[in-house]
């Protein structure tokens, strides 16, 4: 009987596979043949589920996604509003060894999407996808009367957008002494306490 292939799993795997190619030499390491050979798999397999490399890639970075939403969507049964806020802005940041790597991917392909349209593509659709989380939060903070009632939510969301992405790029740059998770979510929580009403 021939042997059954969960093919989600298989193209997890083989996602998971690009990840540590690109973080440990970058995306113009990845191709069909050092991907397969990187997941134990046979060329053939990885062509059955991903005919290109800009397939490959963008398959990649749409798990990272899926996989961070998975992450902020358990947050949504809290009630308080201050906990949920940071619960979801914390897990777009590089906190812990898997959030960092995803957040070395996405960096990699930011820097290699003004060459590549797929990956343009791929770019713009986390930074509107993060730029949307920001907005939902403020929109939450606002509703619970944690947000002045006169703030100008869509220039607060710009604010907050460039804080998140600044302090990401810091985590993944800085000396993990010099920048800890403490650190980096003191700011944030700053950040909001700061936007509320007096």
């Amino acid at each position: 009987m021939p042997k059954l292939i969960d093919h989600d799993t298989r193209r997890h795997e083989i996602a998971e596979a690009v990840w540590r190619i690109v973080v440990r030499d970058g995306v113009s390491a990845v191709s069909i043949r050092d991907v397969a050979a990187e997941a134990g798999l046979a060329v053939g397999s990885v062509r059955h589920v991903f005919a290109t490399k800009a397939e490959l890639l963008e398959y990649s970075m749409a798990l990272i996604y899926e996989r961070g939403g998975e992450r902020v969507r358990r947050h949504f049964g809290m009630k308080d509003p201050r906990k949920l806020a940071m619960a979801v802005l914390s897990e777009m940041l590089p906190l812990d060894e898997q959030r960092r790597m995803e957040m070395a991917v996405n960096m990699a392909v930011v820097t290699e999407s003004p060459s590549d349209l797929s990956l343009r593509r791929v770019a713009l659709t986390a930074q509107r996808g993060l730029a949307e989380a920001c907005a939902s939060v403020l929109q939450m903070l606002q509703t619970n009367e944690l947000v002045r009632a006169e703030a100008d939510l869509a220039y607060e969301t710009q604010r907050l957008h460039a804080l998140v992405d600044g302090l990401a790029l810091h985590a993944l740059t800085a000396d993990p002494q010099d920048l800890r998770p403490t650190s980096i979510l003191r700011v944030v929580r700053n950040h909001l306490a700061e936007l509320e009403p007096a």
